[in-house]
Formats: C-alpha cells, structure tokens, sequence
C-alpha cells in the first residue's frame, strides 16, 4: 500500500502518513479507531504501535555517521583530500577484479571527487569508512555512449562533467554504490543523505532526467531492480556487466519518491506527460 492510498483510506494527508511512519508525530485516538476499522487491526496491534512509536521517538547514538567537516577534522586530519583517497581505496577493496576500464582509478577519480565534493558521500563507522555513494553529471555525448554500452570510466575527467549551475535537466552517473558487508544498517542513513541531495537540486530547479550505473556483479543487478532501474543492455567489457537507467518520469514511483513526498511531487511536476 502507497502512502497516498493509506493516507486516503485512513483521511489524512500524505504528509501526515509521513510523520507517523518517522514517528514525528503519533496517530491521535480517532485514528486508531479507523485503524481498526479499516485496516482490520486488533486492539493489541494498536498497543504494540504505541511501544513502537515510544521506543523509536527517543534519541539513539547510531554508530554511523556521515562525512562532514567535523569528521573530516577528527579522522582525515581536517583534509577532504585524505577523505576522498580513502572512498576511492574503499570502492578499490569492494569492488575487485574488474578491468582497468572500470577500477577505482585514483588518477580519474581523485580530481573528480575534488571537484564535485557535493556529488558524492560517505557513511563513517569508528572512524572507518563503510558506505557510499557518487554522482557525477555526464555530458551529453557521453551519457549517448552510456545508454550503448560504451562508456568507459577511466576516460573521464572533470571538463567531461557537467555542473547543474543554472535550473534544467541533467543525466546522473553512477560510479559507486557500496555498502560493506556487516554494515547494511548504514544503508539508511545513506539512502537519506541521496534523497537529501536530490532534494537540494530539485530546490533550485535542477533535475535529473536520468540516473545510470553500470552493475558488474549479480548482487550489483538486485540492487538496480529494487531501486526500479530499467536494464538498458550489457556493457562493452563484458555480457555479465548490464547497463541501468532510472529515467526522471519514474523517481516519482521510485524508492526516492516513496521516501520524499517533497521529491514525489516535484518530479512529478517536471516530468508531467512525458
């Protein structure tokens, strides 16, 4: 069930279904009566949301972080220079065995990670990192060799990348998706800081008419088909290297949508027919 469909059936707002879900607010007494009415709960399934809903309200010190200056200072000795060498050597950990195409290429991504410091981030972890995520903005012509088959990494540069200055549509790659075994409860966090990237784009009007990665292992293909990626084919290097796109009329449908209503609607307005 959507959130526009429990927000109907119940008669409340969608943001309000969002409220209750991150437990900002706690279903009023009416509302536990429709619950009952309408979702066939039982009255001890209302008292176990109540628990839920105390116990998830207060404050908790997760161990994952994510990289910001005061981290920064504390672990990389206040050099974002550092910080970017060691996502780069993570995603060179993770990720083995892949053709000098598609490594974790210091000499391209270094200058890139640099460069675009707000397309990328990272989930610490006592002072380790363990999660990311990275976004560059391809060129036209390369997102063309993208969406073939034909884009290799270790060929681009930072003047091969587009900056989303000015409001318009722009093609999102990306490079590295990574999450270290043992540290899958980072995935909220990181899951939050996309969203909120997003978010910061679509404020000043800039949207993406698609998001592409590369996937190279099968564990790599479930996460683009949970996202909801459309396999566009396989890549040039290798048939067991699928090709994904998200296109911008669908991040309303997405995992993305479905965590910000804020997102959900402005998508929706952008790409409104097509």
């Amino acid at each position: 069930m959507t959130q526009e469909q429990l927000a109907d059936l119940l008669g409340v707002s969608v943001e309000a279904i969002g409220k209750y879900e991150r437990s900002v607010s706690f279903i009023r007494g009416d509302l536990e009566y429709r619950l009952t009415e309408r979702l066939g709960w039982g009255r001890g399934d209302v008292i176990a949301c109540r628990k839920d809903w105390d116990t998830r309200r207060k404050p908790t010190k997760s161990r994952y972080r994510l990289l910001d200056d005061a981290l920064v200072d504390t672990v990389f000795d206040g050099s974002w220079r550092a910080a970017c060498l060691a996502s780069i050597a993570m995603a060179d950990a993770e990720l083995q065995d892949l053709p000098c195409e598609l490594e974790a290429n210091e000499d391209v991504f270094l200058p890139i990670y640099e460069t675009f410091r707000a397309h990328w981030a990272a989930i610490m972890c006592d002072g380790e990192m363990v999660a990311k995520w990275t976004l560059p903005f391809l060129l036209p012509e390369d997102e063309a060799l993208f969406r073939a088959g034909q884009l290799i990494e270790c060929d681009l540069s930072v003047d091969r990348l587009r900056r989303p200055i000015l409001p318009g549509t722009y093609f999102g790659y990306c490079p590295a998706l990574i999450v270290r075994p043992g540290h899958e409860a980072a995935s909220a966090l990181l899951m939050s800081s996309f969203v909120g990237f997003l978010e910061t784009l679509a404020e000043r009007d800039v949207y993406l008419h698609g998001i592409g990665t590369i996937s190279v292992s099968p564990g790599g293909a479930q996460v683009c088909r949970d996202i909801g990626m459309i396999r566009l084919g396989s890549h040039c290097l290798s048939p067991k290297f699928a090709v994904w796109d998200l296109p911008g009329n669908s991040i309303p449908q997405s995992i993305f949508g479905r965590r910000s209503a804020f997102l959900r609607q402005r998508y929706a307005e952008a790409f409104d027919g097509t």
